[in-house]
Parts: structure tokens; C-alpha cells; sequence
């Protein structure tokens, strides 16, 4: 089974290779799935950067050998929904909000009414 930041190198028909990074590893329906990412993006560098990722499922030959499968488009759009479900979960802005406007009281604030007028009254 493939581990998170394990590098993973594709052999392609024609010979080429490509180096990747695990990115994320998870099942959907008792199937294991891989995200890569190409070994030279630094994922580190920028939450806004997009970054191209290759979804493939783990399958075992006879063998035992793990090998990577391309998904079909059925498969596809199962992972690439429970990946989004994922990122969907947890929103840190929203829950701060959400627990600060629960516990403060704009009662508890003692504003000094006089503050503009103090200003004014200095100058």
C-alpha cells in the first residue's frame, strides 16, 4: 500500500517516466485510491496554486504486486466527490464565527461615549 509523501514513479507504454508524489490516500466503496501529484510542484508553496493531480485506483495482482489502475468515469466522479466532501468539512473562518458571535455580547463592550468629543475638545 502506498504511504502519504511516498514517491511513486509511472512507467508509460512508450518507455517515459514521470516521478509523483502521494498526496492523499483514501477508499470509497472498499477501493483504495491514490491523488498524485508530479514530484517537482511544491503543494507547500501557495493554498491558491492550482496543481494538476492524478486520481488511480490500488489494485493487488495474483502476484501480490500493487499495481495503479486508471478510473473509469463512473469511479472518477465518486472519488472526486468524496475528495470535495472532504475539503468541504471544515471551514475555520465560519466555525470562528460562529462560536465568537455565540459568545460575545455586545453588552460586555464599554464603549466611552465621550471619546469623539474628548478628541475635539484637545485640539
Amino acid at each position: 500500500m502506498p504511504e502519504l509523501d511516498e514517491i511513486v514513479t509511472l512507467i508509460y507504454d512508450d518507455g517515459e517516466q514521470e516521478t509523483f508524489t502521494v498526496e492523499e490516500i483514501l477508499e470509497v466503496d472498499g477501493k483504495t485510491y491514490v491523488v498524485l501529484v508530479s514530484e517537482e510542484v511544491d503543494t507547500e508553496a501557495s493554498d491558491d496554486m492550482e496543481v494538476d493531480a492524478f486520481i488511480f485506483k490500488v489494485e493487488e495482482k495474483e502476484d501480490g504486486e500493487e499495481v495503479l489502475v486508471e478510473l473509469d468515469d463512473e469511479e472518477y466522479e465518486k472519488v472526486t466527490q468524496v475528495l470535495c466532501e472532504d475539503e468541504d468539512d471544515i471551514d475555520f473562518d465560519e466555525e470562528f464565527d460562529d462560536d465568537f458571535d455565540d459568545d460575545f455580547d455586545d453588552d460586555d463592550l464599554d464603549f466611552d461615549d465621550d471619546f469623539d468629543e474628548d478628541i475635539d475638545d484637545e485640539e
